[in-house]
């Protein structure tokens, strides 16, 4: 999933479970590793990390899609993991300025304190969303929820 504006950018791509499907609780199964590219202004940084789970791709997708439809997020996106979340800041016909979190272990590179999370701002058109959402609702396809 690519949300791509003029200045910035932020990349999320589901690459595999990190737990067998046999594991014996239902999160262990349905923990999965992304890899995130994001850039901003003249920097870019790249990590992977095992922060997202199945069912939190799926809520991911509602909330994109929810804001696709509408116009209006139902408020900021958290997800189990503190590392990420997502929130519309605003939005007109055509635009959505998106705030993402990045902290922690997807920190990127350039933020130099560790201590507190980098606001990355991705002003992204109704177009680019929309394929965003069709990116990730293919790569959900190959990761479903593991019962």
């Amino acid at each position: 999933m690519l949300l791509i504006g003029q200045r910035s950018f932020f990349e999320l791509n589901i690459l595999d479970y990190e737990n067998a499907p046999d594991s014996p609780s239902s999160a262990d199964r349905n923990l999965l590793w992304v890899a995130l590219r994001s850039g901003w202004q003249h920097h870019q940084s790249t990590s992977t990390a095992a922060i997202l789970y199945t069912y939190e791709i799926s809520t991911l997708l509602d909330w994109l899609r929810q804001l696709h439809a509408t116009g209006r997020s139902q408020g900021r996106l958290v997800f189990t993991e503190p590392c990420l979340s997502l929130e519309c800041i605003s939005a007109d016909s055509d635009e959505f300025l998106l705030q993402i979190k990045l902290a922690f272990e997807i920190a990127p590179d350039w933020h130099d304190d560790p201590l507190s999370p980098f606001w990355l701002p991705v002003v992204v058109t109704r177009h680019k969303l929309a394929e965003a959402i069709g990116q990730l609702s293919d790569q959900f396809l190959n990761f479903p929820v593991r019962r």
